[in-house]
């Protein structure tokens, strides 16, 4: 499995990026990891990443700057916390991250030594069974709303902004089937405005409807271009996730899914534990199983098992058109 995004499913390459404050390689996270120990992963435990490798039966797939010169023939993680599909997303004083087009050049670089070791068919045979893993986009909505630390974007309407998005993540994809991927798990934007860190911006405290609506078109226009890829390509197979139907649903009905808490972080201080983010200093919920938001952006371990399980094995209209499970038996 190769896995290129963000936070969302990073397993710790910031560590390995010098000078960056974007890292969770301290308490509380990693709280419920093996070990009790932080990782790297945005998480109290491990996370989306973490959970699908399981479900597929491969070890996590490490971070790829833990050992830049190997071929990891049982897969990589390229994801990096912060980054997006714009290369200015993530950036800026203190602040350096992997935006998806350098995570591409890195598998590129990967695919050259797979090349000289496997051959090229016993590499391309080896790919076309892979999955490529791709959750990305969270950062580059946020920071479209956001002015200061990131570029204020909003020269261009939110419409303008979401084609953009679009038009480099096809470019990228295309770029990764050319180098041998052919199935693809692709994780459309969940319902981002409901996050701790913008309810707590929002009079009631209720979900910031400005950013769920950029986040729906964007998601409109991602499965219109992934349908135009399969017809493109040859052998080109995905599984689309609506993880913003998935999220949304596991916010209004809490308590069928097994939550007490849909709006405050657990770790974190102030309103809605999101005035901060999770540090040793922070406070933090003691049952984390019963809340939906680890910090003021971030999954629980809890939640991000259930959002794996829905694209591992649900249906239509929650996956399309293939679950994962049927992705690998193609």
């Amino acid at each position: 499995m190769y896995v290129f995004g963000d936070s969302l499913v990073d397993v710790g390459n910031n560590n390995y990026i010098k000078g960056s404050i974007l890292k969770a390689n301290y308490p509380y996270n990693g709280i419920d990891y093996p070990g009790g120990i932080p990782t790297g992963r945005f998480s109290n435990g491990k996370n989306a990443a973490d959970f699908l490798a399981e479900r597929v039966g491969l070890p996590t797939s490490p971070p790829y700057l833990s050992n830049t010169s190997d071929v990891f023939l049982q897969g990589v993680s390229f994801a990096s916390g912060g980054s997006g599909l714009f290369n200015t997303t993530g950036q800026g004083f203190l602040r350096e991250t992997l935006s998806l087009s350098e995570q591409v050049d890195y598998y590129a670089e990967m695919h050259d030594r797979l090349v000289n070791q496997l051959g090229a068919d016993g590499a391309n045979r080896h790919l076309s069974k892979s999955l490529f893993l791709v959750v990305i986009g969270s950062n580059d909505a946020f920071a479209y709303f956001e002015s200061g630390i990131e570029k204020n974007v909003k020269e261009v309407t939110s419409d303008e902004y979401a084609g953009q998005m679009i038009n480099i993540l096809q470019a990228l994809l295309k770029q990764i089937y050319n180098l041998g991927g052919r199935k693809f798990v692709v994780v459309g934007l969940a319902s981002v405005g409901c996050c701790p860190a913008e309810r707590r911006d929002s009079i009631r405290e209720e979900c910031k409807q400005d950013i769920n609506a950029l986040a729906m078109n964007y998601n409109q226009r991602l499965t219109s271009m992934l349908a135009g890829l399969k017809l493109d390509l040859d052998d080109f197979n995905y599984s689309y996730f609506h993880s913003y139907t998935v999220l949304l649903d596991i916010i209004q009905n809490a308590a069928t899914y097994g939550f007490k808490e849909v709006k405050a972080a657990c770790c974190g201080f102030g309103k809605l534990n999101a005035d901060a983010y999770c540090t040793p200093f922070a406070l933090y919920c003691s049952n984390r199983t019963d809340h939906v938001f680890w910090d003021k952006f971030h999954p629980t371990q809890t939640t991000a098992g259930l959002l794996v399980d829905f694209l591992f094995s649900a249906s239509q209209p929650y996956v399309t058109p293939n679950n994962v499970k049927q992705l690998i038996a193609l």
